[in-house]
């Protein structure tokens, strides 16, 4: 029976595999805050453990190396120094293989325990995944994790996200699971992808909006430990076109595909290299219509027509006329644009804020619901259509609906991206001061100076603006109680200028 190794040789286990070289049994000790005599007695431990993918030498007066056997591929096995954080490190990368199918004893093998812990992870992991449409199954020929790459993506995000606020992202937008919260990942992998985002961000000037970062990441995610982990599988994804090699999302692609090449030393399937350049250019495209950038030459006659007959459809199921509304006809034909170019390539993003809008806005969501899907009838624009981007959708006719409450006060929300957190603020704001009229929710990058002409107050969650003769408040994206406060102080002071008038 295989002996199970405790905490504390677990992280002896991960000070020799991070060293990479001589470790003595003194500065284990004095790290450990054990005695010696406690090391030797571990080392022997492990070393019964170890089975056949490492090897553990000691030299008199260098200490002990642990070195990988000719068999064991780069960052193929994996320590951690508790169960908790090994399950999740588990469950993420079975949701990354997926559909890869893998053994009880390669995951036995990979992270330093017996076959019966990794069959009491597999009872956490049926547990957790059930609420995500995933099921864990299991049979003769290996596991593996079945369910819609967007339930895949959802799952993914959530736990990526908290990786990310764990490592100091101050805008976390998603409900993480107590399970996945508590959990403090040290996933080398994480922090090496996050890297690579991190740099083409900078190099190529590009500010990646949440949902398509974190879609970016989960693909990075899955190409990478497929190559690492496979050395051939037999699953390919669609290619929908060429690769338009003038354009810039074909340059950061191929930047983005030379770095996780380089440093992991393998080749990207030609499949892979044009799902991220789909993900990228589909960022492109939200990009530009935020710019305002070329809309006229690259907005699509068939888009135009889909955001036509939906308003229309939307109009008449709520008696009133929105068809006159340019601003939501043109906010949303933009939008319509890139989302039809994303699922019709396959392109799954996350909506941060869904169950927000299906508890706050439950009636418009169901009703944009059934009118686009009647719109849409047999595939007629979309293959087919998401609840996350049905939630999108719903914001625009939420928003343009509410605008024609009585006058209140003007306000100018104004936010990084045009869709997701500042949304979920606006609703926060309105709930909190009915006396506020949301006149629109700009993103930073397209804000005219024409937008601040009929709004008396700009509410901002970007700390850098170009504000002329407005009052302005800060806030956070979650509107906090001091947030709140200085509202209403200008509120306040607002109404007590309007009598004095």
């Amino acid at each position: 029976m295989a002996y199970e190794l405790n905490e504390r040789q677990h992280k002896i286990l991960k000070i020799l595999k991070d060293k990479n070289d001589y470790v003595t049994a003194n500065d284990l000790s004095a790290q450990l805050s054990v005695s010696t005599k406690t090391i030797y007695r571990d080392i022997q431990k492990i070393s019964d453990h170890l089975m056949k993918n490492y090897s553990l030498s000691k030299k008199e007066n260098l200490g002990y190396l642990l070195t990988p056997n000719d068999n064991v591929e780069k960052d193929v096995q994996v320590i951690f120094n508790s169960s908790k954080e090994r399950r999740i490190n588990l469950l993420l990368y079975l949701l990354s293989i997926a559909p890869m199918k893998t053994s009880i004893q390669k995951l036995s093998e990979r992270y330093f325990v017996s076959q019966s812990s990794i069959i009491n992870d597999f009872k956490f992991i049926e547990e957790n995944i059930g609420p995500y449409n995933l099921q864990l199954l299991k049979g003769n020929d290996g596991s593996f994790i079945e369910g819609h790459q967007l339930s895949i993506n959802r799952l993914m995000s959530v736990m990526i996200e908290s990786f990310l606020k764990q490592s100091g992202d101050p805008f976390s937008q998603y409900h993480i699971p107590t399970f996945i919260e508590e959990v403090r990942n040290h996933y080398n992998r994480l922090y090496e992808i996050k890297k690579f985002l991190h740099e083409i961000q900078e190099e190529q000037e590009i500010l990646l909006d949440q949902p398509f970062y974190l879609t970016l990441f989960c693909s990075l995610l899955s190409i990478i430990e497929k190559h690492v982990n496979y050395s051939q599988y037999p699953y390919r994804e669609e290619s929908f076109e060429a690769l338009d090699k003038q354009s810039n999302a074909y340059h950061i692609t191929v930047e983005l595909v030379r770095k996780v090449e380089l440093f992991y030393s393998f080749k990207m399937e030609e499949f892979e290299v044009h799902k991220l350049y789909y993900i990228l250019k589909a960022y492109k495209l939200t990009s530009r219509f935020l710019l305002n950038q070329d809309t006229e030459e690259i907005m699509n006659e068939k888009v135009k027509l889909l955001s036509k007959q939906l308003v229309r459809k939307v109009s008449e199921k709520i008696g009133h006329n929105l068809e006159d509304e340019e601003l939501l006809q043109d906010q949303l034909t933009c939008h319509l644009h890139s989302m039809v170019y994303r699922l019709n390539h396959d392109i799954y993003i996350v909506n941060p804020i869904l169950e927000s809008i299906k508890s706050n806005f439950r009636d418009a969501f169901q009703m944009v619901k059934q009118c686009i899907n009647q719109v849409n009838k047999n595939g007629k624009f979309v293959k087919s259509l998401s609840d996350e981007e049905i939630g999108f959708v719903t914001l625009y006719f939420q928003i343009s609906i509410e605008e024609r409450l009585s006058k209140k006060i003007p306000i100018l929300i104004e936010c990084t991206s045009g869709i997701g957190t500042s949304h979920l603020l606006s609703e926060k704001i309105k709930k909190t001061f009915p006396n506020i009229e949301i006149k629109r929710i700009v993103a930073q990058h397209r804000l005219q100076k024409s937008d601040y002409e009929d709004v008396e107050l700009v509410i901002s969650t970007v700390k850098t603006h170009s504000i002329i003769d407005k009052p302005t408040i800060l806030v956070s994206p979650i509107l906090n109680d001091e947030d709140k406060m200085k509202i209403d102080q200008f509120i306040g002071r607002y109404y007590k200028k309007q009598k004095a008038i």
